[in-house]
């Protein structure tokens, strides 16, 4: 397969979770002050600040890098507790961007437990979820998925459509040259998060690592890509982890497959 058509196919099926890159390695990359737990800074030098490119237009790219059709990504959940005892679960996510995802976490046998269906228009988003089956009112995103280290804001990405933020710099994570950037949660919003650090892939707008930050700065959770694999002869991601800091659980998100659902081909959950 050549190249090009390689990077194509990667971007449009793991940008759909906004993460991911091939040829990503793991390691370097500094983003916490270890003595605080609070981030670390990035400032540019004045030269390396004129060429940085705005916020908006970052933000734009890599939206524009979500996929135009639409996806089925299933996979497992896997978390370690902090006593090291491990639960799985299973999840379904289907993309059919840029209006709807739908996040279908399952029990081992395949049960449903929980269905979070986010529609969007614009930055505008609405939410329906059910439990077990049944219609209830939607779970604020800072709430925990099941038992995992991770909640709703982080498996939907809620964060990347909230406004402003600022660049703050230029460091490298997993091998790659990254943009890194602040964005602030906005006012009254249910998030966990009162702020946000992204690393942005300098060459293809990709998100390799984010990390959320409590009111008082301190880094609460982390997630990020470990690695890839090959899927019907494509580069995907593998596993993302998420964890929750210092020292709680975390909670890899294994991906089986990822195809692209075909228009005259029902999609379970689509509606």
């Amino acid at each position: 397969m050549q190249p090009g058509k390689r990077q194509n196919r990667l971007a449009a099926v793991s940008a759909c979770l906004c993460l991911g890159l091939a040829g990503v390695t793991s390691g370097g990359g500094g983003s916490v002050n270890p003595d605080t737990n609070r981030p670390a800074e990035a400032t540019p030098t004045t030269a390396a600040a004129a060429s940085l490119p705005t916020v908006d237009a970052l933000m734009k790219d890599l939206l524009a890098r979500l996929p135009a059709q639409t996806i089925l990504v299933s996979g497992d959940l896997t978390t370690v507790a902090t006593n090291g005892v491990k639960t799985k679960l299973a999840v379904d996510i289907l993309l059919a961007y840029p209006e709807t995802a739908i996040y279908t976490v399952r029990d081992t046998f395949g049960r449903e437990l929980e269905k979070l269906t986010v529609t969007r228009d614009g930055p505008a988003a609405s939410l329906s979820y059910e439990s077990n089956g049944t219609n209830t009112p939607a779970p604020p995103l800072a709430q925990r998925i099941q038992n995992t280290a991770l909640t709703w804001m982080d498996l939907t990405l809620g964060f990347l459509w909230w406004d402003g933020g600022r660049i703050i710099g230029q460091m490298e994570t997993r091998g790659q040259p990254c943009y890194v950037l602040d964005r602030h949660a906005p006012a009254g919003s249910a998030t966990p998060y009162a702020s946000v650090r992204m690393w942005v892939d300098q060459r293809v707008s990709m998100l390799l690592q984010a990390e959320g930050y409590d009111m008082l700065g301190d880094c609460i959770r982390r997630l990020s890509v470990k690695s890839f694999k090959k899927i019907n002869d494509e580069w995907m991601v593998k596993d993302l982890e998420f964890e929750e800091l210092p020292e709680g659980p975390r909670t890899v998100l294994r991906v089986r497959n990822a195809e692209p659902v075909k228009s005259d081909q029902p999609a379970a959950g689509l509606p």
